[in-house]
């Protein structure tokens, strides 16, 4: 056998391109893994648990509820906008009192967002700007350790069921034994509102064909409640970062607790039912009621410490202004500045000739009096008198020209 003799640093080249593989295919599977852990579903929404019946994560793109409260009775009305590849999910929420479930209308959200916008302030300017721009039912039955379904009805794309449990375990048990997919901390989420003795209404969210994807018909859940109170607490097992967006009508203007770094206040102002058009939205306004609009976005599921407690205070009116750049000001079309800068052209123009014409009339008038001036003394001969005895006196004769 013939050896062939290898070329000098062979050994280190081929170990340097066994190292860049072995690189990239570790980049490739950390890219694998990132992209897996975004996938993670998202278990929670604002108002309770989202949950799926397959590993298909389910991700909340817009929500927005409208809370309502008389003194003694609650009602929050959401409206839920997602994105999933499951073909259904579940909505869980508690609540104080055992609740029931109507529709809702997305044109009080319309409404209700037209009704609070901002009041838009404009600033003219009277120069161009030079740089770029600088310019939020009834009671519960007595409970057992077990589960007890309270009712069940549709509504539309909705699969209704209200629950009672004495045991967040049963409970977890229950809603996996019926399709929901929970994550493993949920049964200990629920302990709190076990404690309460609470109950859950669990809402299936199953479109007769396609993917559970796009707006959602808003949900109205109706229940007693001593205070007002949105349950919330859930949120905390959100694998993302939350947004909570709330109208809420009261007797009084709110104030909210239990949600660490607080909320934006965008709106406070009493409404009456002739400020908005449907009449759903007028039955929840009733005599007339406090609107404020509170809002905050990208919110950490740790700081979801507890229920938003909604509390009244001060019926201080609020509304944000946006300050927005109004363009220039104009005249017959023309910005002011132009106008002002070809006055001031103008006028230069307009000095500058009447300085010229000045200079050459002061130039004319000298040239006038040199001409006119007398002449000198020594320059002309003066006249002999005449003579005494009468007779001029004769000049010499002139000289002959040669």
């Amino acid at each position: 056998m013939i050896r062939v003799p290898q070329r000098p640093g062979a050994d280190r080249r081929l170990r340097d391109m066994r190292i860049r593989h072995l690189a990239r295919l570790a980049l490739v599977l950390a890219v694998a893994a990132a992209g897996l852990s975004l996938m993670r579903p998202s278990w929670a929404c604002g108002c309770g648990a989202l949950v799926t019946s397959t590993r298909s994560g389910v991700n909340v793109a817009d929500e927005t509820s409208i809370v309502r409260y008389d003194g003694g009775q609650e009602e929050i009305v959401m409206r839920l906008s997602v994105r999933s590849q499951a073909r259904d999910a579940a909505w869980l929420m508690p609540t104080p009192a055992r609740a029931r479930v109507t529709l809702g209308d997305s044109a009080w959200f319309d409404q209700l967002d037209r009704l609070t916008e901002p009041a838009v302030v404009r600033h003219r300017r009277w120069l161009p700007r030079l740089g770029g721009d600088t310019m939020v039912g009834a009671a519960a039955p007595r409970r057992g350790d077990g589960v007890g379904v309270l009712a069940r009805q549709r509504l539309g794309p909705f699969e209704v069921t209200t629950l009672s449990a004495g045991d967040s375990r049963a409970l977890a048990s229950w809603l996996t034994a019926h399709g929901y997919r929970l994550p493993g901390r949920l049964a200990e989420a629920l302990k709190p509102y076990v404690a309460r003795h609470w109950t859950y209404t669990a809402i299936k969210l199953a479109p007769r064909q396609g993917r559970l994807t796009g707006a959602l018909d808003p949900l109205r859940v109706t229940f007693a409640s001593d205070a007002p109170i949105y349950p919330i607490r859930l949120s905390r097992l959100a694998t993302s970062p939350q947004s909570v967006h709330l109208y809420v009508l009261a007797p009084h203007r709110v104030s909210v607790s239990g949600l660490e770094g607080g909320m934006l206040t965008t709106y406070a102002g009493r409404v009456t039912p002739s400020m908005v058009a449907s009449p759903g939205l007028r039955a929840m306004v009733g005599d007339g009621a406090f609107l404020t609009e509170v809002v905050r976005h990208g919110i950490p599921p740790s700081a979801f410490t507890d229920d938003l407690r909604l509390g009244y205070t001060a019926d201080t009116p609020y509304r944000e202004v946006v300050n927005v750049d109004g363009g220039l000001v104009t005249f017959l079309g023309v910005p002011a500045y132009l106008w002002f800068v070809v006055g001031l052209l103008v006028i230069v123009i307009a000095g500058a000739a009447a300085a010229v014409v000045s200079a050459r009339r002061a130039a004319r008038g000298r040239r006038a009096s040199a001409g006119a001036a007398p002449p000198a003394a020594d320059g002309n001969r003066a006249e002999s008198p005449p003579a005494a005895d009468g007779n001029r006196a004769e000049s010499p004769p002139a000289r002959p020209r040669r």
